[in-house]
C-alpha cells in the first residue's frame, strides 16, 4: 500500500496574532485515522521528511508493493513520453 502524507503549520493564536511554530507530517494514508509522524521547524524539512516517510516500504501484512514513482517536476524529463 501506497503511504499518503500531508504537511501543515502548527500555530498558535496570541492575543492579536497568529503564531507559526513549526510544521508536521500527517500520515493520511486512512483518511479516517490520521497520524502525525513528525515536527519540524522549516516547512522545506516537512516536506523532505514527507517524501522519504512516503517512499517507505508499508509494513502493513498482504499490503501490495509500495509505488515508487516519484512525481518531482524538477527532474528533466519526468512524466514525459517519447513518442
Amino acid at each position: 500500500m501506497t503511504r499518503t502524507t500531508r504537511v501543515e503549520p502548527v500555530s498558535e493564536d496570541q492575543e492579536d496574532a497568529i503564531m507559526g511554530l513549526a510544521w508536521r507530517v500527517i500520515d493520511v494514508t486512512d483518511p479516517d485515522a490520521p497520524q502525525e509522524i513528525s515536527r519540524h521547524n522549516l516547512e522545506p524539512e516537512a516536506i523532505e521528511a514527507a517524501r522519504l516517510y512516503e517512499a517507505e516500504p508499508s509494513n502493513e501484512p498482504g499490503s501490495d508493493p509500495d509505488d515508487t514513482q516519484d512525481d518531482d517536476a524538477s527532474q528533466e524529463g519526468v512524466g514525459k513520453r517519447d513518442e
